[in-house]
């Protein structure tokens, strides 16, 4: 179905013909907004690109958030599917980017804006979409993009409040479209030109198992000296000892107990590697967990991973360590909670560091290396 012309419009509310889970909310309705960006229980107009977090009162997608204009050239088009060869398409499809999950597509909507122009009216032309994928209790987007002609714009999505945004790396930039796009060439599933994202909960799916040594409880305090099961290299050093800190960082040769983060480059004595560095205290609150691997899942699930992140490299993982600091409070406590981990993977004389986060109550911090 195409919308109606118009600068600025939406399409009509499109009742869904199968309920969507956007994080935790459950939607029956949605529109496809003629700038670029879907919505769900109201059209939005907004023609000028913000930046995520909004800290808004809305749940939005935006694939291609920019001032669009279809009164001439272009349509913004969609359609559903309960059957047939789209849905296959989508069950291979996630499947092959979030292995593991035994996915089935059941519903399938996509909304196209296809040969769209920009205003003013430049003759220029841009295609892409956004995929909605359901099935079981899984939610997913793609964003696929086609051809992008040259303007600012911002790519990602956002929730009420913000408590779960992301933005995909480039908006805003001038690299981000054009003939060069870096969303067209680029990926973070490596498909040239498509991005996918699991919608259907908070980040906390994204982490290794939570589990293992529980530090002691103490405010700005650290784990003792925790002896590694195989050497990690770290920029062409290599340790054989860790430990976890407990504002946020580890370090390899003595613990490190700041609590006010700083910024990098500090030209320090210390290597060191901070996931969220801030004053966190655990002493009432939250965990802070230590634990290694040197076979069974985890490094299934890490081998699997790097090769995908960093393709044809034919890494095999042989040792893990996971560090995970789970619903910890910052000083002084607030009640709120804070979920991160920091995993470290080596293999093949290759190491690698992912860091992993869940939910993130407001404060000041550093994420650095």
């Amino acid at each position: 179905t195409a919308t109606t012309r118009s600068l600025d419009g939406s399409s009509p509310l499109i009742y869904l013909q199968r309920p969507f889970v956007y994080f935790e909310k459950t939607y029956n309705t949605i529109y496809v907004n003629h700038n670029g960006h879907l919505t769900f229980t109201s059209p939005y107009w907004s023609y000028i690109p913000q930046r995520f977090p909004l800290y808004g009162p809305r749940d939005i997608i935006a694939p291609f958030w920019t001032d669009m204009d279809i009164q001439i050239t272009g349509l913004v088009l969609y359609n559903q599917y309960t059957n047939g060869s789209v849905l296959q398409q989508a069950t291979q499809d996630i499947n092959s980017y979030f292995p593991n999950l035994n996915f089935s597509a059941e519903w399938v909507f996509v909304a196209t804006w296809y040969e769209v122009a920009y205003y003013p009216t430049t003759g220029t032309v841009t295609t892409f979409q956004a995929v909605l994928i359901s099935g079981g209790e899984k939610s997913f987007v793609l964003m696929n993009y086609g051809f992008l002609a040259a303007t600012v714009w911002n790519a990602g999505y956002d929730t009420i409040g913000s408590v779960h945004h992301l933005t995909i790396p480039g908006s805003f930039s001038s690299s981000a479209s054009g003939v060069n796009s870096t969303f067209s060439l680029s990926s973070n599933i490596n498909v040239t030109g498509r991005w996918a994202f699991q919608v259907d909960s908070g980040p906390e799916d994204s982490l290794y198992p939570i589990s293992g040594t529980a530090s002691s409880r103490s405010d700005d305090g650290s784990s003792p000296q925790i002896y590694l099961q195989r050497p990690f290299a770290f920029f062409r050093k290599l340790y054989n000892t860790i430990y976890v800190n407990h504002n946020g960082h580890l370090t390899f040769d003595s613990s490190y107990y700041s609590y006010t983060p700083q910024r990098f480059p500090l030209h320090g004595p210390r290597d060191i590697i901070a996931p969220f560095w801030t004053d966190l205290d655990n002493r009432q609150n939250g965990f802070v967990l230590y634990n290694q691997y040197t076979n069974g899942s985890v490094l299934q699930q890490a081998t699997q991973d790097i090769n995908s992140y960093f393709p044809n490299l034919n890494f095999n993982a042989e040792w893990v360590f996971v560090a995970t600091w789970y619903e910890v409070a910052y000083y002084p406590t607030t009640g709120t909670k804070t979920t991160f981990q920091a995993v470290l993977i080596s293999g093949s004389q290759k190491s690698f560091l992912l860091m992993n986060y869940g939910s993130i109550a407001s404060t000041s911090h550093s994420v650095q290396v």
